[in-house]
């Protein structure tokens, strides 16, 4: 990859500027209105949160295709996987599979299970209804998060670092992209995105980062509706 002043404009301005700080401030009017109107302002965020997936997702295609790069560069070509990468997801993905059903055959372990939700609980599906938005934005954000913060941005970090610096970096950026989360929010969602992005490098392809990060969040998204349902979805605002 030959980063040009559009790339640099991206990662600089959209990747490492846009999403950390837009993204905290976004959330917070998102808990002022959850308090004004409910559960209907989950739905609408988390259809705000598909616009911003797809947009970022045209972005990179758009910057790609105008450059006239290689789509496998990109990681969007299939590649054979090795073993142990290849053994992981699996392993991951039954337990990912298999998460919601622990906590739904429990009421021990779910009530255990949702302060550790803490301030993300908001963002959390309650109903039937935000469960099946969630779902899709959790689809969405496995294809989109991953082909902008995987394949793109180790391209692109690759121009200057070698593979595993060029994975830090990318890692650090998804990280940031989740400050609305918190300070261990982000911590945990870059160590993630190094997971993700280790799974990217050891098969040269993003088609199983894809699946092991929308299952991810599929799990995560049905699991709180296990434990949350039913519960209020009013929320305070946040402090001044």
């Amino acid at each position: 990859m030959n980063p040009g002043l559009l790339d640099h404009l991206f990662v600089i301005v959209v990747l490492g500027l846009v999403f950390p700080i837009f993204g905290w401030w976004a959330y917070q009017r998102f808990l002022e209105r959850l308090a004004r109107e409910g559960g209907a302002a989950l739905v609408r965020e988390y259809q705000y949160g598909l616009i911003w997936l797809v947009g970022i997702g045209l972005a990179v295609a758009l910057l790609w295709q105008s450059a006239g790069r290689d789509w496998a560069a990109l990681g969007l070509a299939s590649r054979n996987a090795s073993g142990v990468a290849f053994g992981i997801v699996i392993g991951a993905l039954v337990g990912l599979a298999l998460r919601p059903f622990i906590f739904l055959a429990s009421a021990k372990a779910a009530a255990s299970l949702r302060p550790k939700f803490g301030q993300m609980e908001a963002f959390l599906p309650k109903t039937a209804q935000q469960l099946r938005w969630g779902l899709v934005v959790s689809v969405f954000a496995g294809v989109f998060e991953e082909l902008a913060y995987r394949g793109y941005l180790i391209a692109y970090f690759g121009t200057w670092l070698n593979q595993w610096g060029a994975l830090a970096a990318s890692s650090v950026l998804f990280g940031l992209a989740h400050s609305y989360q918190g300070f261990s929010g982000m911590v945990v969602t870059g160590f993630l995105g190094a997971l993700f992005g280790w799974v990217y490098l050891a098969t040269g392809s993003l088609f199983l980062p894809m699946l092991l990060h929308a299952a991810l969040d599929i799990s995560s998204m049905t699991t709180a509706w296990i434990v949350l349902r039913g519960k209020p979805e009013v929320a305070e605002p946040p402090p001044a």
